[in-house]
């Protein structure tokens, strides 16, 4: 999405009568699109769901970090479980969060409150916006009445236009955050921990970041 119709659609969101906290994200400051990288604020998130498929899956775990000051803040990190609607059927076999651990899990509205007010006033970053944005928005649709409308840094994205404009996008290139992050010199951490893959994610900003000239908000959005 544009990003001066992101803040319209914002301002224009924020006259309607919304539910907290998402009155309160839409009535927040961005940062303008020509910030330089350091003066931006980032939620590098991940979420653990029953599925790949958006429209479907249901939230498991949700694990967050922030990106301040062109750092990763480690006292930012934060990581919940979810209450699915259903059963978390074949899934468990890729992260282990089976039926009994997630039981006890918070309840997805209480969850997704807590995801609205860390990303007030903040970028969202992700790593393959198709799933983990896909899916807020129609949590944000389903308990608010409207999508979320966030600035969004996608590291898968911003790697898929770097190597089709260096014509190094092959049928074998690999855009999982592991593979990239090898490729970035990082280290291999576990996969399937939301937390940890967020954490992750905001490594793989950095190390993008590090290897341009200078760097905008504007250079990394979509």
């Amino acid at each position: 999405m544009n990003y001066s119709w992101l803040n319209t659609r914002r301002w224009f969101l924020g006259r309607r009568k919304v539910a907290s906290p998402f009155d309160a994200l839409l009535n927040a400051e961005l940062p303008a699109s020509a910030a330089s990288f350091d003066a931006v604020e980032f939620v590098s998130l991940d979420i653990e769901t029953t599925g790949l498929d958006a429209a479907t899956a249901d939230m498991l775990s949700v694990g967050w970090v922030l990106v301040r000051e062109g750092r990763v803040d480690l006292r930012t990190a934060e990581t919940f479980i979810v209450r699915p609607s259903g059963g978390v059927g074949d899934s468990a076999s890729v992260h282990g969060l089976t039926d009994t651990v997630v039981g006890t899990g918070l309840d997805w509205g209480i969850a997704l409150d807590r995801i609205v007010r860390v990303l007030t006033g903040r970028v969202l970053l992700v790593h393959h916006a198709g799933l983990d944005k896909v899916l807020l928005d129609r949590m944000c649709l389903q308990r608010f009445g409207y999508r979320l409308p966030v600035p969004v840094v996608d590291t898968l994205a911003l790697e898929h236009r770097r190597l089709k404009r260096h014509h190094h996008l092959e049928n074998n290139s690999s855009l999982r955050l592991a593979d990239l992050r090898d490729e970035y010199g990082l280290p291999r951490y576990s996969a399937h921990d939301c937390l940890v893959d967020a954490i992750a994610t905001a490594e793989l900003l950095l190390a993008i970041v590090a290897k341009r000239r200078s760097t905008t908000l504007d250079d990394l959005l979509g």
